[in-house]
């Protein structure tokens, strides 16, 4: 039986070489990638590691993506890989891939919608960093039904994106990112909407887009929401002029005035509150909080009418007629008079 040792000891010479040579390969093969820049690399959710693998090799972000592989899976256990956005370090061997990948985080771009914004400037913020096209975030603005049932019944999302810092991966998708915004929206305002039938609450989110755009000091929010509330209520007109360098911006696309004069106010518009009664047929921004809760609950005032006060401070002057509308006015106004 000797023949039997003699295979025995061939078959473990053979296995012993095979594995050094397998080693040794596999030493050779885990050289730095050749590339010399960070990439940024996105990995769909469930995309097999061998794909991945091969792609991280295209890129020449990996050397041999059988060794990396490998590694990955001895020390991964189960083979799991990471989805999102990464930012892949250049010139790394298949170790330091593998161990990059066992830890890394997707990237996450910070964005910030100042309130009273519209759509259409979130929507550049938005392509600005890289998290999504202004087009296909407006698309979805406009065909809210992309949102589902937390959309229902609406023709616009403007009015509804709340204002708000958020967090979104390079290249979300345009749902996604709308979604964010509602969502929040719907969020902040539920212990509201309850209180209102679907057709009221329209009405106070068109109202608070109005009131956003209108104050500056937050303390009189409330104050100028109750203006608006007792015009409605006396079938005045609002004569905001917020609405009016809304048609002036968007739906003219002129710069922004320095000024409202009174030829921009005979603009034919159903915006336009200076010639039409009542609200306008949909929000003119997107109102944050401060005005949302202004809309909701305005403070009980017989006023009717305000005037800026303080310029500087943002503040105004409230009247109940507009004989005293007429004094404040006057009186702001001497302001700019030079004394000789």
């Amino acid at each position: 039986m000797k023949w039997v040792g003699r295979i025995a000891l061939t078959v473990l010479a053979l296995t012993v070489t095979l594995g050094a040579a397998t080693l040794a390969w596999a030493w050779y093969e885990d050289r730095p990638a050749d590339g010399s820049l960070a990439q940024r690399f996105r990995i769909p959710a469930g995309e097999p590691l061998a794909v991945t693998s091969q792609r991280l090799a295209d890129g020449h972000l990996i050397r041999n993506p059988l060794v990396f592989r490998w590694l990955y899976k001895v020390w991964q256990g189960d083979g799991t890989f990471p989805s999102g956005t990464f930012l892949v370090p250049a010139g790394m061997t298949a170790r330091q891939a593998a161990a990059y990948f066992r830890h890394a985080q997707p990237l996450q771009i910070k964005v910030t919608v100042p309130e009273g914004w519209t759509s259409t400037k979130i929507a550049r913020l938005l392509e600005e960093k890289e998290i999504v096209s202004a087009d296909a975030f407006l698309d979805v603005v406009q065909h809210p039904e992309a949102l589902g049932p937390l959309a229902d019944g609406l023709t616009s999302l403007e009015g509804r994106l709340f204002p708000d810092t958020y967090h979104f991966p390079p290249g979300a998708s345009a749902v996604d990112v709308a979604r964010a915004f509602v969502q929040t929206f719907h969020d902040r305002t539920a212990a509201w909407q309850a209180r209102f039938t679907p057709e009221e609450w329209d009405r106070r989110i068109i109202l608070a887009s109005i009131v956003e755009r209108e104050y500056r000091a937050p303390e009189e929010a409330p104050l100028i929401a109750s203006v608006f509330a007792n015009r409605l209520e006396k079938g005045i007109a609002l004569a905001s002029c917020a609405t009016i360098e809304y048609i002036l911006t968007e739906v003219q696309g002129r710069p922004h005035p320095k000024r409202i004069y009174f030829v921009h106010t005979q603009i034919p518009s159903p915006f336009n509150t200076y010639l039409n009664k009542g609200l306008p047929p949909a929000p003119i921004a997107n109102p944050g909080l401060t005005a949302l809760k202004a809309a909701f609950e305005p403070a009980e005032t017989d006023y009717l009418y305000f005037v800026v006060a303080d310029a500087s401070k943002g503040t105004h002057t409230f009247s109940s007629n507009y004989s005293e509308h007429e004094k404040a006015r006057e009186a702001y106004l001497s302001t700019f008079v030079t004394k000789g």
